[in-house]
């Protein structure tokens, strides 16, 4: 693992779950599928959002710039416009895909560090899935940002904290609820920093998707408020992304949230009209397309 990052710590830990058990069996055929969906983004208690978030027709990603570290904003919008930029279909293997965009944005952080010697030691979380047309999902997370998946009224997670407090509960040391409180809680074991060592602990994994799966990636300012039934109830009731990405936020924010909150939900649909790219958050400051503020 690389150098250990510190940022806000809001909440509890996760249990690594993959789904396995929700693959459509061996034989299913997959229409030709691609995401509808909306993201949100707020600075919730916090002076300035350092979180960016990204939505498009086959990609999707959240990044959560390292607090405590020069330029944690700055870390995260690069990632994400540098996901945005060099988006593609993803009729390959998505793997290889979303491996080759983490890749791409790491690389980016290293440019700019080079040439901006005072961003060095800047940081971000990053969890982007991407979407074949025939279903697959390829999904590249490093840090604590997360995504799961809701597949009828079961939710799952598609992603695993690289945190000291994970480890420790893990390896049994730490109950969930001790987590919360332990003086290491900040601490994240890997994250993004423009460091070629960065790539090796970066976690890639595949899932099949189906059409009227949901899908929601977020920062640690939603999980680490929201109990895992909440995040659940909202995404089962509500009626579209745009309804279930709002009601996490609001939700998020009444609770209230500590730190910057961002939201990306996604039904897999099949495919209709293309949907131009969008940003939100850190990312969203800046002339640069694509996207607008979608906050």
């Amino acid at each position: 693992m690389n150098a250990s990052s510190t940022k806000p710590w809001n909440g509890a830990t996760e249990s690594r779950d993959p789904g396995r058990s929700l693959e459509p069996p061996d034989g299913a055929s997959t229409p030709r599928v691609a995401f509808a969906a909306a993201a949100r983004s707020a600075t919730g208690l916090r002076p300035d959002n350092q979180d960016s978030g990204l939505t498009a027709a086959t990609l999707l990603a959240v990044a959560d710039g390292v607090g405590g570290h020069v330029g944690g904003a700055t870390a995260s919008a690069l990632a994400v416009r540098s996901l945005a930029d060099a988006r593609s279909e993803a009729d390959g293997d998505p793997r290889i895909l979303v491996g080759q965009l983490a890749a791409e944005a790491n690389g980016r952080l290293s440019d700019i560090c080079a040439e901006l010697p005072v961003l060095s030691g800047m940081a971000t979380t990053l969890t982007a899935v991407a979407l074949s047309g025939d279903g697959r999902l390829g999904i590249a997370h490093i840090g604590d940002s997360r995504a799961y998946l809701l597949r009828g009224v079961q939710l799952v997670s598609l992603t695993y904290d690289h945190s000291v407090v994970q480890s420790l509960v893990d390896a049994g040391s730490l109950t969930a609820e001790q987590a919360r409180s332990h003086p290491w809680r900040a601490v994240l074991l890997a994250a993004l920093h423009g460091r070629e060592d960065d790539l090796a602990a970066v976690e890639i994994t595949a899932f099949r998707a189906l059409p009227g799966d949901r899908l929601l990636l977020c920062s640690d300012g939603l999980w680490g408020v929201l109990p895992r039934q909440s995040i659940r109830r909202c995404l089962v009731v509500a009626g579209d992304v745009k309804s279930a990405a709002d009601g996490l936020l609001d939700a998020a924010l009444a609770a209230p949230a500590p730190d910057n909150v961002t939201v990306v939900v996604a039904d897999v649909t099949e495919q209709g009209a293309a949907v131009a790219p969008a940003v939100v958050g850190a990312a969203a400051g800046s002339d640069r397309p694509p996207g607008g503020d979608r906050s």
